[in-house]
């Protein structure tokens, strides 16, 4: 989850002649959309003066704000809550009175306070809200506690209080645990003394997570696989659930409620497999399982002033007594609202996962430099060399760096700098994906989709180069004439659009049934993949695909399904790995087997329209932006 906090303001002073006048200068940094639409596209940066105060209104100033999926959602069009347009998005928040209004009771400068009511506009630095949309929080309550205060810990609290009688023995059972909302089931069950069985998704780092969950207050944690085969129920190591939490769907709560007690329940709340809940008919007819939705904002409206008074003074005593954390969450500073935004419309916005970088943060995964200066210890790099940076997250954004030698990677002063400079992320998610799923071998096959992103032209070269063809689809609209022409000269053995693949059914002499599938996108892509790869053939999920649920199995129950992340990959890899790896693809870089995917260079100080023109979905992207520090 990110935040975004913000800096100090100057409360405006009072001057007084004979008569005491207000001089109001105030102007309030905030986002605003004008246009329902891709959030890193209509979302805008304005200043605008803050109008005078109403006697019913709180000048705030704002500390943070979330960026909740709800956010992005209404941003896109598609939540079901009606906002009037333009409009300035963020529906939590907390901040510090600056200023009353004259018939405002209650309130006072130097209170903190919380939005109890959502499209407030919580993304701006300074604001003038109805005082009945504000509620004083304990000064000694955790900024991150009291911004996510109104939303995931409210939703939990409900689920756990309306629907099964709250008592010791209850066991309840959740999908989705890892989310911000999971994350507050289980912390409330533990000060409440319920037990709870916690489902998430498996991925390299498992065992990380699920000790991360026990530490919150976990009784188990089971990924998908787990459940399926699990025998804690038959072994009476815990009673059978009578509560469901549901934020999946699909399979995953057909999983679930296979194992509800006899008249249990299952409440759904989110869907983000966006496969729909198929319930059988016995677990009507003979289980007598009931199922029940749930929506927060709908329970706001028509619930009691003191049903919400006793629902918030729970919550932050909770949080007061450090018994209900805030979620992992990651600070970012409010002028880098686009790097919030891209990272709530990723898979990464809302893992879980311990993420903290320090801020502030200089951007920029990758890139090549020369070394001018080195440490007393260093033994592995020399004045003069030129290096890569082999590690993740260490600011390459800047003309001058200073990274620890673990972190770089010696390579050849003939290596042409737009291969050096990237280097370390497309070449390296196409090799380790023909290297670690399948043997291929030369003369089969290797079929993928979204053929014409970096990753993507990365994969037709070291195919060409180790003597493997390869089937490439690309999407129809991105100047296919054009981007065909590149890839058949890159050396793909067949390019298509998405509509000529799916009318493919035979193959001729020179090109076999491919037996390798790389997927970074779903739906029809997806599909026609499936659907021409050969018997036990594998596919691998990266990219934009990584989290996409695995539900077509039963499509090819004789299919391999995996899924790569280079950044778990990077974790668990050996130094000898990852220096054989680069080796090799330097090698054939220096050779001019493997070239740079298509680039740009630009200046540093073009920064923003790199940004804006970076696009997050691999199946539109064909080439990337590069900064030269070497422009005059």
């Amino acid at each position: 989850m990110a935040l975004l906090p913000f800096s100090r303001l100057v409360t405006p002073k009072l001057f007084s002649t004979n008569v005491k006048i207000n001089i109001r200068n105030l102007m309030s940094k905030q986002l605003v959309y004008k246009e329902f639409g891709d959030p890193l596209q209509v979302v805008k940066f304005r200043e605008c003066a803050v109008p005078p105060l109403g006697n019913q209104e709180v000048l705030v100033r704002m500390l943070a704000a979330p960026v909740n999926p709800a956010d992005i959602n209404t941003i896109q069009g598609k939540y079901p809550v009606k906002v009037d347009l333009p409009c300035i998005p963020g529906n939590e928040g907390v901040g510090v009175v600056q200023e009353v209004g004259k018939n405002v009771e209650g309130f006072h400068p130097g209170n903190k306070v919380i939005l109890t009511k959502p499209v407030q506009g919580t993304w701006r630095d300074i604001a003038a809200f109805s005082k009945d949309c504000l509620r004083i929080v304990p000064d000694g309550l955790g900024t991150v506690e009291a911004a996510t205060l109104t939303v995931n810990p409210c939703t939990a609290y409900r689920m756990l209080t309306d629907f099964v009688p709250v008592s010791d023995g209850l066991v309840v059972i959740q999908n989705g645990a890892n989310g911000a909302c999971g994350q507050n089931v289980i912390q409330i069950c533990k000060v409440w003394g319920i037990k709870n069985i916690n489902i998430v998704r498996n991925r390299p780092d498992i065992n990380e997570l699920k000790k991360y969950l026990e530490n919150l207050g976990a009784t188990y944690v089971l990924t998908e696989e787990e459940l399926r085969s699990t025998t804690i129920f038959k072994e009476k190591k815990i009673e059978k659930p009578l509560l469901a939490l549901n934020c999946v769907g699909g399979k995953n709560a057909l999983e679930m409620l296979r194992h509800l007690q006899h008249s249990g329940k299952m409440v759904t709340y989110g869907g983000m497999s966006r496969d729909p809940v198929n319930i059988p008919t016995s677990a009507f007819i003979f289980k007598n399982l009931s199922f029940h939705g749930f929506w927060m904002t709908a329970w706001n409206e028509k619930a009691s002033q003191s049903e919400k008074d006793k629902m918030s003074e729970d919550i932050i005593k909770m949080m007061c007594e450090n018994k209900l954390k805030g979620p992992v969450h990651k600070m970012v500073k409010f002028d880098n609202y686009e790097e919030a935004l891209r990272n709530a419309l990723s898979s990464k916005g809302f893992t879980g996962k311990g993420l903290r970088p320090c801020l502030p943060a200089i951007p920029g995964d990758e890139g090549v430099g020369e070394v001018v200066e080195i440490g007393k210890r260093v033994c592995t790099v020399e004045p003069g060399q030129r290096v890569i940076l082999s590690s993740r997250k260490q600011g390459t954004w800047r003309y001058y760096g200073v990274y620890h030698e673990r972190n770089v990677h010696v390579i050849s002063p003939i290596l042409p700098l737009p291969e050096a400079a990237m280097l370390s992320i497309a070449p390296c998610v196409a090799y380790r994906m023909l290297k670690d799923f399948l043997t291929v071998k030369p003369g089969e096959t290797v079929i993928q989709n979204a053929a014409n992103s970096p990753c993507g032209q990365v994969v037709i070269q070291l195919c060409k180069a180790w003597g493997i063809n390869t089937i490439n689809i690309v999407a129809s609209h991105c100047d296919y004439a054009t981007v065909r022409k590149h890839l058949l000269t890159l050396g793909a053995t067949a390019v298509y659009t998405l509509e000529e693949a799916e009318e493919l059914t035979t193959f001729d002499t020179s090109l076999s049934r491919p037996v390798l599938a790389l997927n970074c996108l779903g739906g029809k892509y997806e599909d026609v993949m499936l659907k021409l790869l050969n018997r036990n053939g594998v596919i691998v999920y990266y990219g934009c695909s990584f989290d996409l649920p695995l539900a077509k199995q039963f499509l090819r129950s004789d299919t391999t399904f995996c899924r790569f992340d280079l950044s778990d990959w990077d974790k668990n890899a050996t130094s000898v790995e990852k220096d054989i790896m680069i080796n090799d693809l330097i090698q054939l870089m220096v050779i001019g087997k493997v070239i740079a995917p298509l680039y740009e260079p630009l200046e540093l100080k073009n920064f923003v329209y790199a940004i804006r023109n970076t696009v997050h979905c691999e199946a539109f992207s064909t080439f990337n932006y590069v900064f030269d520090f070497t422009l005059p």
